[in-house]
């Protein structure tokens, strides 16, 4: 017999994420082995992955849950198919109603402050006028001091001579590189002495000064190097190319395919062996070849790229939202009837895995704090508190903020959902939720 739909209070206190959420329902009463099968069901759709579940003791002694994802590496997935993933999961865990409706209007927060972040994270990025960058590998030549100004072909240097050490962290990006003939080097010009404004190049014997954005100084304001150049073959982590105009161990910033039809001679006839002569044409589209999106590319037209943006960690986030519908519909919460406290955020800086080092609350997460207008406090510690499938979740409930303590009737249930950080035990990491006492109808473990 099913029981009338129940209050839900939240205490975001110590910050909420969506496997926090997700462990504090199944300490409220939703079946454990329900809602760890919701999650799985959700996880194959989405290539695999384990979900495992451990009980522990906070300090004072009150129980709390802790949920365990561990998805396999997979590409980002474009915002423009989660929804149909979502949907997908949802009929398969057997949520439907008001709860399916809940989780896609969590995961459309989440998309639309993805895309914001995205739009953002430039400028988060920036320290004092200079951005940070990575290396991710040298060159090697055989130059030590002198280095020619512009590659020449079959200069008579040995075809192994030159190449890139690629760091061997990077080096799943090489896949599919070497479908392309031509390819384009980003370099940190490290010996570069200062610069001026105006200079004087050696091209011409005038000896006229020249700006410097109109020349090919390596002394630059940021000393960064652009090749162009032929690709032998790649070996492992490294890249041989032919001859490079670096000196041996340049730092390399980036490599990046050359693609002949948007990069090749341009549409009025003229071309690089017209430009250069006795220089190669550089020569083909790699796996993009036959691509329609490349075709609007080369024409010219305007065009949105598909799906606006990517969600990073993908599959951690649509499994949240799945948990956390499944378990809710499991204790037929009352959705138009939720309530919370003020929530915590954290502070300092972040590790955010898809973007770096940022400053917390993390972009998505600030984007839905301010678009909804949801109240917070920082701290009480230094580190993420608030995530963006937390606070997804939090907003899609649309719940009454309350400045004191949602303090549980005696029929009430606690449920503890722990975090993955260790503050110590005057800061654990714990999301409680209050709820009525009864745990539900066994019916919704698997779906109508």
């Amino acid at each position: 017999m099913k029981t009338r739909r129940h209050s839900l209070c939240i205490d975001a206190g110590m910050g909420m994420s969506g496997d926090m959420f997700a462990a504090a329902l199944i300490g409220l009463g939703a079946s454990e082995d329900g809602l760890v099968d919701a999650m799985s069901a959700a996880a194959e759709l989405l290539g695999g992955g384990a979900i495992t579940v451990s009980h522990q003791k906070l300090p004072d002694g009150s129980p709390a849950t802790q949920i365990n994802v561990d998805p396999p590496p997979r590409e980002p997935l474009a915002i423009a198919d989660a929804p149909a993933v979502l949907e997908r999961s949802l009929r398969a865990t057997g949520v439907r109603g008001g709860y399916a409706g809940f989780a896609h209007r969590a995961l459309a927060i989440l998309c639309q402050a993805e895309r914001t972040a995205h739009a953002i994270l430039p400028a988060l990025s920036v320290n004092a006028a200079r951005a940070a960058v990575a290396f991710i590998g040298h060159v090697r030549t055989p130059y030590g001091n002198r280095a020619p100004y512009q590659p020449a072909q079959d200069a008579g240097e040995p075809s192994d001579a030159f190449f890139i050490e690629l760091d061997p962290a990077y080096s799943e990006g090489l896949e599919g590189l070497d479908s392309f003939s031509h390819l384009f080097v980003l370099s940190y010009l490290e010996r570069s002495c200062g610069y001026s404004l105006r200079v004087r190049p050696p091209w011409k014997s005038d000896g006229a000064g020249h700006g410097l954005f109109s020349t090919r100084s390596p002394n630059r304001p940021s000393p960064v190097g652009l090749t162009r150049v032929r690709l032998r073959r790649i070996d492992g982590t490294r890249v041989y190319t032919d001859q490079l105009d670096l000196f041996d161990g340049t730092p390399v910033l980036d490599i990046k395919p050359y693609i002949q039809s948007i990069d090749g001679p341009p549409a009025d006839g003229s071309s690089f062996s017209e430009e250069a002569p006795g220089r190669d044409t550089p020569g083909n589209d790699g796996w993009l070849a036959g691509s329609e999106h490349l075709e609007l590319h080369r024409r010219g037209v305007p065009h949105q790229h598909p799906g606006g943006g990517q969600l990073h960690e993908a599959q951690g986030i649509l499994l949240d939202v799945v948990g956390a519908a499944w378990g809710l519909q499991y204790l037929e919460v009352d959705l138009e009837d939720v309530s919370c406290r003020t929530v915590r955020v954290g502070g300092g800086t972040a590790d955010m895995t898809s973007h770096g080092r940022l400053p917390v609350p993390a972009p998505a997460t600030r984007a839905i704090l301010d678009a909804y207008d949801i109240p917070y406090q920082a701290g009480p510690v230094e580190a993420e508190l608030l995530t963006p499938s937390g606070v997804s979740i939090l907003t899609a409930l649309s719940p009454a903020f309350v400045v004191e303590s949602c303090q549980p009737p005696a029929d009430f249930r606690v449920g503890s959902g722990l975090g993955q950080c260790v503050f110590g035990p005057a800061f654990p990491n714990v999301l409680r939720l209050q709820c009525r006492g009864s745990t539900g109808t066994s019916g919704h473990e698997r779906g109508p």
